[in-house]
């Protein structure tokens, strides 16, 4: 008797594996590029160097580091009740990579408290 006729019953099905999460390819880049969105920062002089200098330290781009600086950052602050700190890079107080005194006018106060 051979193997073929000693078999009775429907054949196993073949696993089928997931679902497909996309409906095409299509949808699928789209999924990426939405959740790997490309966004492009101005980062002032001094912290542009460290960055680079981190990045060669560790011996990966400067992407990962600044997304690994970020998500230190996110997870170490409650940045909704604690605020920003520091100060706006277009500051006009800020020039040459440092941080200037503000430009105050004493003349009142000379006036209402005079050096006898």
């Amino acid at each position: 008797m051979n193997a073929a006729a000693a078999f009775v019953g429907p054949l196993p099905q073949a696993k089928k594996g997931r679902p497909a999460k996309h409906e095409s390819a299509a949808a699928r880049q789209k999924a990426w590029r939405a959740a790997n969105a490309v966004k492009t920062y101005r980062i002032d002089g001094k912290a542009a160097a460290t960055i680079a200098k981190l990045a060669g330290q560790f011996d990966c781009d400067e992407t990962h580091v600044v997304n690994n600086l970020i998500r230190f950052a996110l997870a170490n602050r409650t940045w909704a009740t604690q605020g920003i700190g520091g100060w706006d890079i277009t500051d006009k107080r800020f020039g040459n990579g440092k941080r200037t005194a503000p430009v105050v006018d004493t003349t009142a106060l000379d006036a209402e408290f005079p050096l006898v």
